[in-house]
């Protein structure tokens, strides 16, 4: 769930053979490799937008912050050049907190909730007797955790033991994660819609510039 990327690949040569046909003299066809390049980013252009879109249909994301940051895993569009004729959607970025998606806090004894799929509902995050609950650290960061045994603190138990009190529990917590971004755009439903929307794009991108080449446009 950390660091993948979706790829949509394009027979790029193909789709240049294609162009060259439909250009009849030699100055039409010199803007061949021109025509493709630029649809190739339109489209990508496009897709970056729409996977966003559909991510967040398919999730129940409430941080959409997340989508937006490049630095979370925000899709970039890498284009193409002369001397690539390649444009990219990449997306790379960290497991997110639990807490990007739909919670609920804990209450009394029950458990904390956690809802990350939007066609799902709110789930309680216990594993076996270890119910998560919500703490913030010292550092001010609040997350949804999970004692971890047989794991104990063994530096800093006299700081815990002062915060909390000399009969604090010292198993150690981790912090409850939620898929990562690259993962999210790489679902199967969001990833079908984006290939669908990519060839169907870039041959309207494509007609478009071979119509204005041509003068029809």
């Amino acid at each position: 769930m950390n660091g993948t990327e979706a790829i949509i690949r394009i027979d790029v040569e193909g789709e240049l053979q294609k162009i060259l046909q439909q250009l009849n003299s030699l100055p039409d066809q010199i803007a061949a490799p021109n025509i493709l390049k630029n649809a190739l980013n339109a489209t990508a252009r496009k897709v970056r937008k729409q996977i966003v879109k559909d991510a967040k249909g398919q999730y129940a994301i409430k941080d959409t912050g997340i989508l937006k940051d490049e630095k979370q895993g925000a899709p970039k569009v890498l284009t193409a050049t002369a001397a690539s004729m390649s444009a990219a959607v990449r997306s790379k970025g960290p497991m997110q907190d639990i807490m990007a998606f739909m919670t609920r806090p804990n209450q009394g004894t029950g458990a904390a909730a956690a809802q990350v799929l939007a066609s799902g509902g709110m789930k309680s995050l216990e594993k076996g007797n270890l119910k998560a609950f919500v703490t913030t650290f010292a550092s001010g960061h609040t997350a949804i955790v999970q004692r971890d045994p047989p794991k104990q603190y063994g530096s800093g138990r006299s700081a815990r033991a002062g915060r909390y009190g000399a009969n604090a529990d010292m198993t150690r917590i981790k912090k409850l994660l939620s898929p990562a971004v690259p993962f999210m755009l790489g679902n199967e439903t969001v990833r079908g819609q984006a290939e669908a929307l990519a060839y169907e794009t870039l041959q309207a991108e494509i007609d478009k510039r071979i119509a204005k080449v041509l003068g029809k446009a």
